[in-house]
C-alpha cells in the first residue's frame, strides 16, 4: 500500500477556521486528519503540500518512519507550524492503519484506558444576564462541568486585533465568575479558559479578586516556553491548573509534568 495523495482543506467550522486533511492510498483506503493551530491553517497547509513531496509514494504503515522524517529532514527541524502539519499526517495515516487491520485507533495506542471520559462545555463571558442564562441552559442539559472563557477574549479574536489588553477583563472576568458561582451552586466545577493571555503577576492578580471556592480550574494563563513561570504560578492559585495542551513535543511537557507545575492536564 502506498501514499498517492494528500489534500489539505481549511474550512470554516462554526466562527472558527479548521484544517482538515485527507490521505488517500492506491488501496483505496483513506485517511482523515487535524491541524490544531488556530489562526495559522493556511501556512499549516502549505507545509502539508511541502510533505506531499516526499510522502507520496511511501507505506501508510509506517508512521514511526513517516513522523521521524517529517520532523527531521529539514535543515531547521520542529517549530509550531511544522508539529500541527506532522499532527494531521499522523491522525489520518493512523486511521488509514486502523482501516487497514480492522480496528479502531485505539488499539493501536495501547487499548483502552477508560470507557468513558468526563467531558466539558464552553460559555464565553458576555454579560452577567446572558453569560449565566447560557450557563444554567447548559446545566439544565445535565452537564456538571463548565468552562467559561475570559472577558473580551473571543470578541477580540474574531474582530482580527492585534493587541488585547488583559487589565479590563481581569476585574469584569473575576466579578462575572463570582455571580456565575453563586447562581449555578457548588454542584458544578467552574474553569476558566484565558488563552494564555496573561503574565505570572496579572493570573495571580486575577485569582486574588475572587473568594476561595469560586473557581476549581484555571486553563492556560500564562504561556508554556518557559516552565519556571508556572513554577511561580503554581504557588499562588487557590484552584487547579490546566497547562500544556498548547505543547507540541513531549519534550516540552516533561519539565512540567515531573515537577508538577501543572496538575490537569490536556
Amino acid at each position: 500500500m502506498k501514499i498517492t495523495n494528500i489534500t489539505p482543506y481549511v474550512i470554516k467550522v462554526g466562527s472558527r477556521d479548521q484544517l482538515l486533511v485527507k490521505v488517500e492510498t492506491d488501496a483505496g483506503i483513506y485517511g482523515w486528519g487535524e491541524s490544531g493551530f488556530s489562526s495559522r491553517e493556511k501556512t499549516v497547509a502549505e507545509m502539508l503540500k511541502q510533505f506531499s513531496r516526499f510522502l507520496i509514494g511511501q507505506d501508510p504503515m509506517n508512521t514511526g518512519r513517516i513522523w521521524q522524517e517529517c520532523y527531521r529532514s529539514h535543515y531547521f527541524e520542529g517549530g509550531r507550524v511544522t508539529t500541527a502539519a506532522i499532527s494531521a499526517i499522523d491522525i489520518a495515516l493512523h486511521d488509514i492503519k486502523g482501516k487497514a487491520l480492522g480496528v479502531p485507533v485505539y488499539q493501536l495506542l495501547g487499548g483502552k484506558q477508560r470507557n468513558k471520559v468526563k467531558a466539558f462545555a464552553t460559555v464565553p463571558c458576555d454579560t452577567n444576564e446572558v453569560m449565566i442564562e447560557k450557563a444554567q441552559k447548559i446545566k439544565d442539559l445535565g452537564w456538571d462541568t463548565i468552562r467559561f472563557v475570559g472577558y473580551g477574549i473571543d470578541d477580540y479574536m474574531q474582530a482580527g486585533e492585534m493587541v488585547w489588553e488583559p487589565l479590563p477583563s481581569i476585574a469584569k472576568t473575576a466579578e462575572m465568575l463570582v455571580h456565575a458561582r453563586e447562581a449555578l451552586g457548588h454542584s458544578v466545577v467552574i474553569g476558566l479558559e484565558y488563552h494564555h493571555r496573561l503574565s505570572v503577576a496579572q493570573a495571580a492578580s486575577f485569582c486574588q479578586k475572587m473568594p476561595r471556592g469560586t473557581l476549581d480550574f484555571l486553563e492556560e494563563p500564562i504561556r508554556d516556553e518557559t516552565p519556571e513561570a508556572y513554577e511561580q504560578l503554581r504557588t499562588l492559585p487557590t484552584c487547579h491548573l490546566l497547562s500544556v495542551k498548547s505543547s507540541t513535543l513531549s519534550g516540552s511537557l516533561c519539565p512540567i509534568l515531573s515537577a508538577e507545575f501543572s496538575n490537569i492536564t490536556a
